[in-house]
């Protein structure tokens, strides 16, 4: 009876550290991960980028086709058609950009969106395929010069976006405390339009958005100067966004975007858009 005794305790302590060693792997399995980003995407055929379609150049709708183009649309298509899925561009409202994304509604943010140390620590940010700044737009036939002059004047900015941070920024206090009022619009188009019809006096936007709305409409809007140069309220980089942890994904599309810089594609896709290569991958 005691070997019997003994032989049940000798079977119970082995399956007791069996059952610990078999829980420390799982555990040690499930804290390491997997990251399956872009299995997920390939095994989906489809890559589902997030994007405020009213940015020209980056991403708008067509106003005679009704499509969405643009030069991060076009980059986007050319990645996806060499990695062997589907693009499917989903808009968005740019102030729930995050939530989007790491709500699963989204697999990137592309859409000249800016690398800044408040969204690197919310979202995974490729390396930098693009520099940027950030400038205020004024009507042509109008009495402003400079930032200096806009004192009292009302200024709308997108709602979340890099325009509103660059404001918002320390440097660039004196001049937000010198405006009588700040609007904050969900898009570019809304601002233009509050331009044309003088309900604001000024918008502060990316240079390359700005530059865009300038060739479309010739005499009809500049940029603020001091001593013949453009006013930056801040030097920016673009960066295409993924969820924390996605790291598979990512390499996967920049990869690409080393090959189409290798091969020329990136630079005449740039140069479509743009007149030159302004890409710096």
């Amino acid at each position: 009876m005691k070997k019997i005794l003994a032989m049940l305790m000798a079977i119970l302590m082995f399956g007791t550290i069996a059952a610990g060693c078999g829980n420390s792997d799982t555990s040690a399995t499930k804290d390491s991960g997997t990251d399956d980003s872009w299995t997920k995407v390939e095994q989906a055929g489809k890559l589902v980028m997030g994007l405020d379609d009213s940015f020209p150049p980056m991403g708008y709708k067509d106003p005679e086709t009704g499509e969405i183009v643009g030069f991060d649309v076009d980059l986007a298509k050319e990645v996806c058609s060499r990695l062997g899925v589907e693009l499917v561009l989903q808009p968005i409202v740019w102030e729930t950009k995050e939530a989007e994304l790491n709500g699963g509604n989204i697999d990137c943010i592309w859409n000249g969106f800016t690398s800044d140390p408040e969204r690197a620590e919310a979202m995974l940010l490729s390396p930098a395929y693009m520099k940027n700044t950030q400038v205020v737009m004024v009507a042509q036939d109008s009495e402003f010069t400079d930032l200096a002059s806009l004192a009292g004047k009302t200024v709308a900015v997108q709602s979340g976006s890099s325009g509103e941070n660059a404001l918002n920024a320390d440097s660039n206090a004196e001049f937000k405390n010198s405006l009588g009022n700040v609007i904050k619009i969900q898009d570019y188009l809304s601002a233009i339009t509050e331009l044309d019809n003088k309900t604001v006096d000024g918008i502060v936007l990316d240079e390359k958005v700005a530059t865009n709305y300038m060739n479309m409409k010739p005499g009809k809007y500049r940029l603020l100067e001091a001593d013949g140069k453009e006013i930056t309220l801040s030097e920016e980089e673009y960066v295409i966004a993924f969820r924390k942890g996605d790291e598979a994904l990512m390499n996967k599309v920049m990869d690409t975007l080393k090959e189409m810089k290798e091969d020329g594609t990136l630079a005449e896709i740039s140069t479509n858009w743009f007149d030159e290569d302004v890409t710096t991958i």
